[in-house]
């Protein structure tokens, strides 16, 4: 990291402070954001600068390049200037993001907004030169900034012209300050100030004007017709005789300022600008010199546009106007010369550790043979600290040959490729790699210890091909590249072992193998922790919590997931888990459980919190998931008309991607028990026909979620013997693998239809082995469904569980009683009161003494909808105000 973009510039010494402007940025500290923007020249970065130093405001100051276009290193860079005036700010967030796994930066952004409300005085966030940056991701970072900090934070763009950022939003909320190149041009008294009183030169009023004609006030050229005007003895002809717009002017002025100038100091000047930045000892090696600092320090003095970039004047720029025109008269003067000013300059880099800058410089001479080189050093810390961007550029701007030639580059730069979905550029460069190591082993030219390292870069390989044949769905290719990456991978790789045994386990469990799938991604996890790699945990964990629910252990499941944000929140990172998108299946498989459990609340907030995760991530399954567990949740809260719309919502997006059939299945299933309980059986059975189920149909594992449903239905238009045949088929397949939570819901199918045909001890009995397959894992809902049919049978149930020895605690029992009483109790008392379930899911927000708008944003509803709600519950209760509504709602138990 370059400390040197973190000082702030100094003013310089014939600065002239500008009041006007002053009392116009002095509105920011009300604002979100002060946006000055104009073309180079303008004084923009100056401006600022002297107004933090006047009014000694509190600022972390970034001056960015184009390599800040790498959110990690815009990020980076953020943290590190807040960091100045608050050490402890954004830690959790650079841990983050100095990881190989690419982050979510709106989620990264999220936990700084957490950090900056710790901030209680206010700061200044200054993004110069902000221009430089100009990609998608760092606007799309702005922009979620902006919307979400603290009072107390306030961003300053300085940037040659408008980025894409939300200003006529900014504008309209009058959280906008902006400054423009009309604000800053300099009038005929600044001009007269600056040639009279701080420059020395003397200049009429006649003259100001002229200048401020010809030069629109614009700062460069003024500063530049001050450093040539002294070899002009008649300086009102001098200024009459510039013609031309500004970059006449500014070729002209150049040249004049460069002629005034010796041989030794022209020279200096035109081979240095080649250099971003430049210290003396980088100036001595570029231009075989060993007095640049005594040089650097006159061009300093005789304003020759240096800009100092630290305190201690170790390490200095030229202006970015000044450079540009410099790099032109070079390229004009002397081609040849280019190219190995670029060499000198990339080994000094090179030397001194500035690997970043080094290669830089070999890019621009189209050395990339030296390009390879040193990105062969640096390329692993590059992808372990998220450097992934900067990786894909390398890797774009390299032809494909000599990276090829790169085993080492080869390997992270593929890593990249196949995360960004290039999997089919990604596979001929891994397969080089391989080759390439497969000759260098055997050859005797190779020594011991590069043997070894070689071997264990194999191992990585494997790793990357198990990873792209993962995406490829291809489970036994997967598994036969983890067998090779485990062979040859040290103790000392635990990431990548920790990847392995994560990219076997889902391989296993494609196959069916459930036992290996969940040791292997056990084994994944505790390698993620060794590791300390958060992602590698977390989505390990993820699967295997999800996978111990498919199979219904969902206690098992719901315990590894709370462990999993307990570790969150002890690492500090528990806001980051509800920021994450990787966190939504998670929440998602706690939602479901918990209403399973009948826990309504905690399951209604766990959905609510996977569907945010979800709502504008590209991950389709974690979105479709999150939208089913949604549409159950409701419908089990008797909010049946939202439950329907999240199906909706559902179906568009299964409209416009391609979905997995297990995921399908469980729509089709759900789908079916909907129209079921609508009393739209014609369309229960087009839809079944749409999707070609039939009695006689090949019932798996992985369609049994509809077939239980068709069961139901066959049931309801009184087809007892083809339910039967259904029912027995899916209770076989349930039985062989002790799936517990399909037996229960066969079972209770089982109990309904023997009521419906006069077999009611059949149907007691059904129901008490629903129980007792229920009871290890509180499976209270399923009971829930049926209860107009099922409830007398549940009495006598009751009467065996507690006279008869059953697997069925008494716990359960009580649990059950109380949960289906409550049920009853409440749809008895809403009949009463006559209120809808989002009339009630305002009361519980009222309660919570949450604003109208508050309530909207949770409700996913307008205002107007929400104070409409407001109106209907006082009528229905009999209220008037907010406290006399919650007061009766818990009288009556309504909440």
């Amino acid at each position: 990291m370059l400390l040197t973009k973190l000082h702030i510039p100094s003013a310089g010494k014939n600065l002239i402070h500008r009041s006007g402007l002053f009392e116009k940025l002095n509105e920011g500290p009300n604002r979100k954001l002060i946006l000055i923007s104009a073309p180079a020249g303008f004084g923009k970065t100056t401006l600022i600068s002297d107004w933090i130093t006047q009014y000694k405001i509190q600022t972390a100051w970034v001056s960015l390049d184009k390599g800040d276009m790498d959110p990690v290193e815009f990020l980076s860079y953020i943290i590190a200037g807040i960091q100045g005036i608050s050490f402890e700010f954004g830690q959790s967030a650079l841990r983050l993001l100095k990881s190989p796994d690419k982050p979510n930066y709106k989620s990264i952004t999220g936990l700084l907004i957490n950090d900056m409300l710790q901030i209680k005085e206010d700061l200044l966030l200054v993004l110069d030169d902000f221009h430089l940056t100009d990609s998608n991701e760092i606007s799309t970072i702005v922009t979620y900034l902006l919307e979400h900090i603290p009072a107390t934070i306030h961003v300053v763009i300085s940037t040659r012209s408008d980025p894409a950022l939300p200003l006529a939003r900014l504008r309209s909320q009058h959280q906008l300050v902006e400054l423009r190149s009309a604000d800053l041009r300099f009038s005929a008294n600044e001009i007269s100030v600056l040639f009279n009183k701080k420059l020395k030169i003397g200049l009429s009023i006649d003259d100001a004007y002229a200048l401020e004609t010809k030069t629109e006030g614009w700062i460069a050229g003024l500063q530049l017709i001050a450093l040539s005007i002294h070899d002009h003895k008649d300086v009102s002809e001098f200024i009459q005789n510039l013609t031309g717009d500004n970059r006449y002017i500014m070729d002209y002025l150049i040249e004049q300022v460069l002629k005034i100038q010796s041989e030794e100091i022209r020279e200096f000047l035109l081979q240095t600008s080649i250099v971003e930045k430049f210290s003396a000892s980088l100036c001595n090696t570029i231009l075989h010199r060993n007095d640049s600092q005594l040089v650097i320090e006159q061009l300093e003095k005789n304003n020759l546009f240096v800009i100092p970039l630290d305190s201690e004047r170790k390490w200095y720029r030229y202006h970015h106007l000044f450079a540009d025109l410099l790099k032109q008269r070079l390229l004009l003067k002397d081609k040849t010369l280019i190219d190995g000013l670029h060499k000198k300059a990339g080994k000094w880099f090179e030397a001194n550790g500035m690997y970043d800058l080094a290669i830089a410089h070999t890019l621009v001479i189209k050395d990339y043979v030296k390009s390879i080189q040193l990105l062969e050093q640096v390329v692993e810390d590059m992808w372990k600290n998220g450097l992934h961007s900067a990786i894909s550029r390398y890797g774009d701007a390299i032809p494909e040959d000599l990276i090829k030639a790169s085993p080492a580059f080869c390997l992270y730069y593929s890593w990249i490729l196949i995360n960004t979905g290039h999997i089919q550029h990604a596979q001929p460069l891994l397969e080089s790699a391989q080759q390439i190591i497969d000759k260098k082993i055997p050859d005797k030219k190779t020594k011991q210890h590069e043997v070894e390292n070689y071997k264990i870069l194999l191992g990585k390989i494997a790793v990357a091909f198990a990873h792209l044949n993962s995406n490829q769905q291809q489970p036994d290719k997967v598994l036969e590249y983890c067998q090779t990456a485990l062979e040859k991978l040290s103790g000392k790789d635990p990431l990548w072992l920790g990847l392995a045994w994560k990219a076997k386990g889902n391989a296993e469990l494609q196959k069916g193998n459930t036992r290996q799938g969940i040791e292997a991604l056990t084994i994944a996890v505790e390698y993620g922790k060794t590791a300390g790699n958060l992602y590698l945990i977390s989505s390990a964990a993820s699967s295997l919590s999800y996978q111990e629910s498919v199979f219904g252990q969902y206690k098992s499941a719901y315990k590894r997931s709370c462990d999993l944000l307990t570790f969150m929140k002890e690492k500090g990172y528990s806001e980051f888990a509800k920021a994450d998108w990787a966190y939504a299946g998670i929440f998602t498989m706690m939602s479901v459980t918990e209403c399973l459990w009948a826990d309504f609340d905690k399951a209604l907030e766990s959905v609510e919190t996977a569907y945010q995760l979800t709502k504008n991530e590209k991950n389709i399954f974690q979105k479709i998931i999150a939208l089913l567990a949604y549409s159950y949740i409701l419908h089990a809260r008797e909010d049946k008309i939202g439950a329907v719309n999240k199906l909706t919502e559902l179906e568009g997006v299964m409209k416009q991607f391609k979905i997995s059939p297990y995921i399908v299945t469980t729509y089709v299933g759900w789908k079916i028990y909907l129209f079921i309980e609508a009393s739209q059986l014609e369309q229960a059975n087009d839809f079944v026909k749409e999707y070609g189920i039939k009695t006689d149909g090949i019932i798996s594992y992985q369609n049994e979620h509809i077939y239980i449903n068709f069961a139901r239905l066959l049931i309801v238009q009184y087809k007892f013997d083809e339910a039967t045949i259904v029912l027995s088929k899916i209770f076989a397949l349930a039985s062989a693998s002790g799936r517990a939570e399909t037996l229960v819901q066969v079972e209770i199918l089982y109990a309904i239809l023997n009521s419906m045909t006069g077999f009611q001890q059949k149907a007691v009995k059904n129901l008490v082995a629903a129980m007792e397959y229920a009871a290890d894992e509180d499976l209270i809902n399923y009971f829930l469904f049926d209860l107009p049919t099922t409830n007398n049978l549940l009495v006598e149930a009751y009467k065996i569980q507690a006279t008869t020895k059953t697997k069925i605690s008494k716990a359960f029992v009580d649990k059950l009683k109380s949960v289906i009483n409550k049920k009853q109790n409440r749809v008895k008392i809403l009949s009463n009161f006559e209120l809808s379930n989002r009339e009630l899911d305002t009361l519980k927000l009222i309660a919570d003494n949450l604003t109208n708008l508050e309530i909207a944003d949770k409700l996913f509803v307008s205002v107007n909808t929400v104070k409409t709600h407001l109106k209907n519950i006082f009528l229905k209760l009999d209220v008037n105000s907010r406290t006399k509504a919650v007061a009766k709602a818990k009288e009556f138990q309504l909440i």
